[in-house]
């Protein structure tokens, strides 16, 4: 692939493109696909004004997106988990977690490992927010407050509300967002994940352990609630969360892609010249809101796309044909998933049955997937547990199954 882009840029470089591709956002997505891009050859700018920063998110990182890090060992101050707690009303659930199953970070650690990666692959830091964006005969002009630079391609990994997604596309609706909301708790040092099903707004609740801090917050779809409710379900479990009395606590909240399986098959993740990542392009799984592998990995797939004779069209595919297969179903699940008698009786399942925690553990993981998870859940033989969540799923009453 050197040689295909060495050959390229003989033809740009009289439109004055100065760099094969510009990378707009330096976050997971877009430092692997610099990291990549540049190790194939390719004259990359990453344009990102914000480092180093800490990022609004509760910072879990799977194993299997810890797999793409070429270099593991970079990754420092990460709290490895060693169990997760699952609550709903009064019924609680511990699972065990095998390590590096989920090592939770620090964002500004674990994003800044990521950009060290891209530079030192030969990746340039343009530091500055890119503030405007043009296209002209076969370049990009991408304005900020380091100057103007040219590329002949544009990457978006800026974000949700980024400025990319709407220069070349559209920018979300409200019915296909999420909102996050809750705090970084100060002086607090564990190893427990929590995760609670809340009924009111339909969602979650959960509390990530970092080394020094908890990050704590609640999760709903955007239609149904507001970040001043979601802060109240926060700050009530607090109260009751003995690890964090009486700890400082700093606010954070921020929007989470939450795409429906219509809203995926109107997605345009490329086009001429351009390429969305991660939440740019809505890749977050819906009922978990986790993203960082699948930026990750959408950031492998457009590097691994730009090598192609027509890469917008290979990059698109890739992504319809990975990712988003696996967070239709995703979103096939979701909102049987949040039903109250659900999570009830898929609590009670973890404290009766090893297989089912297994296959728990292997869904924190990253490991496994939607396409085989029933099949997995009925071959444990659970076969009551396992038809009354079936029978959930489907909308139909449990009791009316036979089990």
């Amino acid at each position: 692939m050197l040689d295909s882009w060495a050959h390229d840029m003989l033809n740009y470089s009289n439109a004055g493109c100065t760099y094969d591709v510009a990378v707009i956002g330096a976050g997971p997505a877009g430092t692997i696909a610099a990291r990549d891009l540049a190790r194939s050859g390719a004259r990359v700018a990453i344009v990102d004004g914000s480092h180093p920063r800490e990022k609004t998110c509760g910072g879990g990182v799977t194993a299997r997106a810890i797999e793409l890090v070429n270099e593991p060992a970079a990754l420092v101050d990460g709290c490895a988990i060693q169990s997760a707690a699952f609550e709903a009303d009064e019924i609680r659930a511990h699972v065990a977690i095998p390590s590096n199953a989920l090592t939770v970070f620090p964002r500004a650690a674990f994003d800044a490992a990521l950009l060290s990666q891209a530079l030192a692959s030969g990746a340039e830091h343009v530091r500055g927010r890119a503030r405007a964006i043009d296209r002209s005969a076969a370049c990009w002009t991408i304005a900020s407050a380091s100057g103007p630079l040219r590329a002949r391609w544009l990457i978006g990994a800026d974000g949700p509300s980024g400025i990319v997604r709407k220069c070349v596309f559209r920018p979300f609706g409200r019915n296909q967002l999420s909102i996050a909301a809750g705090s970084f708790v100060d002086g607090v040092a564990c190893t427990e994940v929590v995760v609670r099903f809340v009924s009111s707004p339909r969602g979650y609740l959960w509390s990530f352990p970092r080394t020094d801090h908890l990050a704590v917050g609640t999760c709903a779809q955007a239609t149904e609630t507001s970040t001043t409710a979601l802060h109240d379900v926060t700050d009530r479990w607090l109260t009751t969360y003995l690890p964090a009395a009486d700890r400082p606590r700093r606010r954070y909240a921020w929007p989470i892609p939450s795409l429906s399986s219509h809203d995926l098959d109107r997605e345009q993740p490329a086009g001429a010249g351009w390429m969305l990542l991660g939440d740019a392009a809505g890749l977050v799984d819906p009922i978990t809101r986790e993203g960082i592998f699948f930026a990750m990995r959408s950031g492998q797939l457009a590097a691994q796309a730009l090598g192609a004779h027509d890469s917008a069209r290979a990059y698109k595919a890739a992504v319809c044909d990975e990712l988003h297969a696996e967070l239709r179903r995703a979103s096939a699940l979701k909102a049987a998933f949040f039903r109250p008698r659900f999570t009830r009786l898929l609590i009670e399942a973890l404290n009766h049955s090893a297989a089912i925690r297994a296959v728990m553990i292997d869904l924190i993981a990253g490991r496994q997937d939607y396409a085989t998870l029933k099949r997995r859940l009925l071959g444990t033989l659970e076969f009551g547990v396992m038809m009354k969540l079936i029978g959930l799923k489907r909308g139909r009453p449990a009791e009316a199954r036979p089990v």
